[in-house]
């Protein structure tokens, strides 16, 4: 004889979407994201680095030349500089950190929806950078106040230009980490990441036929002044091309490689 077992599935639940509904959530997957980042020898010592450099900036930018242009404005953009500098970095290694670290095959097992895991690195990186935001504006507030000298007054933050300076910090991480996604080699992408911005400044600098493309590429020109005065149209248009042509062209590589490579 032979016994048949049958599964009876749960009322109005098709079996589909229960299993559908497993999938960790997009928070749990951001939240794993930036555990990474923080879980290797580089990954914990990067933000240290990168917070102390920043304080250090803001001190000396409030103390110099009798702190007399130590208003917070001149402050938080001083400041903002190593930020935006180093930033990427992380956005670096929080990619290529897959493949260095031998991880790769065990977050797209688990999540094997590539672009969820490539939302979920986005989404830390922009967590990342309102984190770095809010270190920013303490360490100008509290810098300015201890040691600047401003007879004409300190000055005063708009939110126009906060939220400037969050989208500032966040392009500059997301430009980091499309420029990994596209290499997913850590050190070959930090340098190219490095080296192509100065050698574009360069070009503009000193070649006139590039001066009029450099109003629309020059992340010096476009993006640093986010974090000085509210923006008008022109420099919108002006900066969202910077960051469509330094974040998005490599972010498309990378979607593409990451997307139909073999991960083994």
């Amino acid at each position: 004889m032979s016994a048949t077992t049958s599964i009876r599935p749960t009322p109005g639940v098709q079996p589909a979407l229960a299993v559908k509904d497993l999938r960790p959530g997009l928070g749990r997957l951001i939240a794993v994201e930036l555990r990474k980042m923080v879980n290797t020898r580089s990954g914990f010592w990067v933000p240290i680095g990168v917070g102390f450099v920043t304080l250090l900036v803001a001190v000396i930018a409030s103390i110099n030349h009798g702190g007399n242009a130590a208003t917070f404005t001149h402050v938080l953009h001083a400041a903002s500089a190593p930020l935006a500098y180093l930033l990427p970095v992380m956005g670096v290694l929080l990619v290529c950190g897959e493949w260095s670290q031998r991880t790769k095959l065990a977050t797209f097992t688990l999540v094997p929806s590539r672009p969820r895991v490539i939302a979920a690195k986005l989404g830390a990186s922009w967590v990342v950078s309102t984190v770095a935001l809010v270190g920013l504006l303490l360490f100008t507030v509290v810098s300015v106040s201890l040691f600047g000298h401003h007879p004409g007054g300190a000055g005063s933050l708009t939110w126009q230009v906060i939220t400037q300076s969050w989208l500032y910090l966040a392009s500059t991480m997301v430009i980091g980490l499309a420029f990994g996604a596209a290499l997913l080699v850590s050190a070959p992408a930090i340098v190219v990441y490095l080296l192509l911005p100065a050698v574009w400044g360069t070009l503009v600098s000193n070649i006139s036929a590039f001066r009029g493309i450099g109003n629309w590429l020059d992340s010096s020109q476009t993006l640093s002044p986010l974090t000085v005065h509210a923006f008008g149209t022109t420099d919108w248009v002006h900066a969202f091309a910077t960051i469509g042509v330094w974040a998005g062209i490599p972010i498309l590589i990378g979607w593409w490689r990451i997307g139909r490579g073999d991960i083994d």
